[in-house]
């Protein structure tokens, strides 16, 4: 259990990373330097893709590839979600935004590249580069984010009859590694994130 004084630590870096993120221009990328669909301000790619998969559990990972912890955490779903529950009822969408470290739009591509294998991509996973970490921005308010931080080294999951209008969705339920002063509860704990997975795929066709 990581103390608070860790997560106020580690939310002080982040707030001094983010000025990078917030004050940098975006460098165009070559076409071959894009292996994942590229987020823009509205996000609208990853907007579709969650309004074509109603009708499934969907879960939305935000993770900086330089971030060691947010790693940890997608190996924690990998193995206590995906790999538990092997069905198409079940879809993730993991985006990678460059908040710890300055990365432009193909630094990010390429980091991001070197970690495909926490999180297998496939039919049921989709990986998705946000260089503007816009997900995060807009996901940040909706949780609570302190200081005007983005989301990141979240994790969140949707029930099946989730729908996304002119503002993302609320997550249906959710955790964090970031700190932030969220309350303890808050704190990613794979089995018990696998069973609030396991509660709403239960709600499917009933």
């Amino acid at each position: 259990m990581q103390t608070t004084g860790w997560k106020w630590q580690r939310k002080s870096t982040a707030v001094a990373a983010l000025s990078i993120v917030l004050l940098s221009g975006v460098v165009p990328v070559k076409a071959q330097d894009k292996p994942y669909p590229e987020l823009d301000q509205q996000i609208q790619l990853l907007k579709n893709q969650f309004n074509a998969d109603a009708g499934k559990v969907r879960l939305l990972v935000i993770l900086d590839p330089t971030c060691p912890v947010c790693r940890r955490g997608g190996t924690i779903i990998q193995k206590n979600v995906m790999e538990k529950f092997a069905t198409d009822r079940l879809v993730a969408y993991i985006v990678w935004v460059p908040v710890l470290n300055f990365q432009d739009p193909a630094r990010l591509q390429r980091n991001a590249q070197r970690y495909t294998s926490i999180l297998p991509p496939g039919p049921r996973v989709a990986y998705y580069s946000d260089p503007g970490a816009d997900t995060g921005k807009k996901y940040g308010p909706i949780i609570g984010e302190p200081y005007g931080v983005p989301a990141w080294d979240v994790y969140f999951a949707f029930g099946a009859d989730v729908r996304w209008g002119d503002t993302p969705p609320t997550p249906t339920y959710w955790m964090n590694q970031s700190g932030g002063g969220f309350a303890d509860d808050r704190l990613l704990d794979g089995p018990r994130f696998a069973e609030e997975v396991r509660k709403l795929l239960a709600k499917i066709g009933r």
